[in-house]
């Protein structure tokens, strides 16, 4: 691999070159984009309909162009089934990607151009290389990656083809390229997520492993299994994932927080693997990566196809919100994304919320979902707020959630007010309730205004009460959903009495519910 290894890593110098330029004027090199894009849209049909050939500036583009969201667009999209070309893009989109949504949330057909999936690859390069910045002295580019994602096979629809982003950027990735990832083409197209692990952690344990890209829970899960099967190939415990690939520089992580899961890699990963944060999205690939271990804000990636508007939170529902671009956002405020993609995706509600952390560079924290949170009285707690308390308790009570999920509760003749239940899965023995309970309340007090003014003397919301699961339930209960591995995700907020009558079924099935 020695010359291919070469030639690879001139191209991601280049690449970070480029990046670094367009980080000098970030706003500049944002306009250049949507522009770009426009112009190659003006004789679609969205671009007919909205004046594409008139639009000569960002805010031309923002009065011309409404904010968008899945069920406006979905109906011209969805047209390239039956062959329609030039829709919101020119030319006929042939691949559809399945949102990963969390693991109740219904999948959404999104659009991925050609131009889309070439950008993504080139973002995919400049990850490693700020990878190997991270971990110095791994030669990642010189080993293999393990992308630990979702089925890679494609589903025929009409004129297209469906599939996981993972699968549809595993199909298109340079033949040249293919020898640095894992897993094979046969392993990673197992429809059946435990064989999957199964094969990766029997075929892959003397592989030259130097990075690894998965979602949080399901690594965990791997890795577990990967430190068994070591051990019993080597007749003695195995207690980091190091100790099986000793070349391994960098974990990738992306889809959900990484501090609730933070102390158990700490255990498995050993401190000489950075953990590297991304952020992505369905709709654009990746948007932003961790470029410092000591700093948690993501570098966003302002060169890389995409161009991104931010509304204030609390205007994202007026009819005519704000819409920020780079030059105009401020440090420490919550903003929804509109994204603006070469797949005919324009002005569109993500549903995300981040917060800037740095502006030159653009850096970004993910602060949760816009619409899926704590708000049944008014507190206005979001997906931040709900995994920073449960991380400050485990912290503090040497504890480790697996997984969890809350929900709101009404009020009634007992209790006379509403408020919070947690279901709560442990790894290991669970710590006392009450006191986990009590420290989730306090940093919560602390994290929002709202909810400290309605939990003051129990006014609007009740001490927050809580369900210790039996372990194992939330993988029993995404099993049962046939929804395991891959993107899929736990909900951090329970979208519905349904699924928290589910868990606490599968929990009592598994041998225990504890108050």
């Amino acid at each position: 691999m020695g010359l291919l290894s070469w030639a690879i890593r001139r191209v991601i110098r280049r690449r970070l070159r480029r990046v670094a330029r367009a980080l000098e004027q970030p706003a500049a090199a944002q306009e250049r984009v949507l522009l770009d894009m426009v112009r190659r849209a003006a004789h679609t049909e969205w671009g007919r309909g909205h004046g594409y050939e008139r639009i000569r500036t960002v805010r031309d583009f923002q009065q011309a162009v409404p904010v968008t969201r899945y069920e406006q667009m979905a109906p011209l999209w969805h047209r390239a089934f039956d062959g329609a070309r030039d829709l919101a893009w020119p030319g006929h989109i042939r691949y559809f990607t399945r949102s990963s949504g969390t693991t109740t949330g219904a999948s959404k057909l999104l659009p991925l151009s050609r131009e889309a999936i070439r950008a993504n690859i080139r973002s995919g390069a400049l990850l490693v290389a700020l990878c190997e910045q991270q971990a110095p002295g791994r030669d990642i580019v010189g080993g293999q990656t393990l992308y630990f994602g979702s089925i890679t096979g494609l589903e025929p629809r009409g004129a297209c083809l469906l599939g996981d982003a993972s699968g549809i950027m595993t199909s298109q990735v340079p033949s040249f390229a293919r020898r640095f990832r894992l897993p094979e083409p046969e392993v990673a197209a197992l429809e059946d997520w435990e064989e999957k692990v199964e094969a990766v952690c029997t075929r892959y344990l003397h592989a030259s492993v130097r990075m690894v890209v998965g979602m949080p829970m399901w690594s965990l899960i791997l890795f577990r299994r990967l430190l068994v099967v070591a051990g019993e190939r080597l007749g003695r415990p195995v207690h980091t994932v190091r100790e099986v690939w000793p070349q391994l520089g960098a974990y990738v992580h992306f889809g959900m927080s990484f501090e609730p899961y933070r102390r158990q890699f700490d255990e498995v990963l050993g401190p000489e693997v950075a953990r590297v944060n991304t952020y992505s999205s369905s709709e654009g690939g990746m948007n932003a990566v961790q470029s410092d271990q000591a700093d948690p804000g993501m570098l966003l990636l302002v060169d890389a196809g995409a161009f991104y508007e931010f509304v204030p939170l609390a205007e994202l529902d007026s009819p005519q919100p704000s819409r920020l671009t780079l030059d105009q956002v401020e440090l420490d405020e919550d903003y929804a994304i509109l994204l603006t993609t070469p797949s005919g995706v324009w002005a569109y509600d993500l549903g995300d919320v981040v917060r800037f952390t740095s502006l030159r560079p653009p850096k970004v924290v993910f602060a949760g979902r816009s619409r899926l949170g704590l708000n049944a009285f008014g507190e206005r707690l979001i997906q931040e707020n709900l995994d920073g308390a449960v991380a400050e308790a485990t912290a503090a009570l040497e504890a480790a959630v697996r997984d969890y999920t809350v929900t709101s509760y009404f009020p009634s003749v007992a209790p006379p007010c509403g408020g919070h239940l947690w279901l709560l899965e442990f790894d290991g023995d669970p710590p006392p309730l009450q006191p986990f309970l009590d420290r989730i309340d306090a940093h919560l007090r602390h994290a929002s205004n709202d909810y400290a003014k309605y939990r003051d003397r129990d006014y609007a919301i009740a001490p927050p009460r809580g369900v210790v699961l039996a372990p194992g339930t939330f993988y029993e209960w995404a099993k049962r959903l046939g929804r395991l591995g891959g993107q899929s995700k736990v909900p951090r907020v329970a979208r519905s009495q349904q699924m928290v009558d589910e868990l606490l079924e599968v929990s009592r099935s598994l041998g225990s519910v504890s108050p």
